[in-house]
């Protein structure tokens, strides 16, 4: 039995197959956004709906299901893309944000566009499960690290139409260890799969806590990582150094 995810990455799979490569390059300004805008008035009747069939009676009637039941993941379609974008790529993401037709339907699509050399940080998907497809391009190096039991990392090298898992709350990448573009699809098993970046967010905490987190590094820069991971306390590290202080106790 197909689940919906699967199903789902199979027709995106045939959408990027049915259009030439080159117009789905980051830098490919030549179609215009595509996406129909969604009002929240709109969003709030979706949500509201009694039954499937209702939602798609009140979604069909904003016009042709050409357009409110097909999604665009041509970069120049989404020049805020859900998925980030920056130096090494972008990732247009279709959730029940962008594409309200997934409301209630438990499943979400995104497509990365990764320029050479490119890397999809390292992140999570606090919500869904992710199954991953390098669809057009060389190779793509991948990894994950399940959860403190387990913190081994486990890594694929993805040549074109293989695919590689990252599960649900997992810190994963992925990674254009080529000169040329790469583009992968990802399904997600929840409707609202979330994003957060690890290295950004983690610093975005109260700099005392990351401090202390850290294990109080005296420097850090790119020539001591490894150092400075081994500093990095296992669990339940020591608060802040003021706190420390005050108590008189070593650190």
């Amino acid at each position: 039995m197909l689940t919906p995810m699967f199903v789902a990455l199979l027709g995106l799979g045939k959408i990027i197959h049915s259009s030439p490569i080159h117009a789905r390059q980051s830098n490919d300004t030549s179609i215009p956004p595509s996406n129909p805008p969604v009002s929240q008035d709109l969003f709030d009747k979706l949500q509201l709906a009694p039954s499937q069939e209702d939602r798609f009676d009140i979604l069909t009637s904003q016009g042709p299901a050409d357009t409110w039941l097909k999604y665009d993941f041509n970069p120049a379609a989404n020049p805020n893309p859900g998925g980030g974008k920056g130096l090494g790529g972008q990732g247009d993401l279709a959730n029940r944000k962008t594409f309200p037709a997934l409301i209630n339907l438990g499943v979400a699509m995104s497509a990365g566009f990764m320029n050479p050399c490119g890397m999809n940080k390292p992140h999570v998907h606090p919500r869904a499960s992710e199954f991953l497809t390098l669809a057009n391009g060389k190779s793509l190096k991948t990894g994950f690290i399940l959860e403190n039991g387990l913190t081994q990392q486990f890594s694929t090298t993805l040549e074109l139409y293989q695919g590689a898992i990252f599960p649900q709350g997992s810190i994963h990448y992925e990674f254009n260890d080529n000169c040329e573009s790469a583009v992968f699809l990802a399904a997600f098993s929840n409707e609202d799969p979330g994003l957060s970046t690890i290295g950004k967010n983690f610093f975005a905490l109260d700099p005392e806590v990351v401090d202390a987190d850290l294990g109080f590094p005296a420097q850090l820069d790119g020539t001591n990582i490894r150092e400075f991971d081994a500093k990095i306390p296992k669990s339940f590290s020591q608060g802040p150094k003021e706190c420390l202080e005050r108590c008189g106790i070593k650190y």
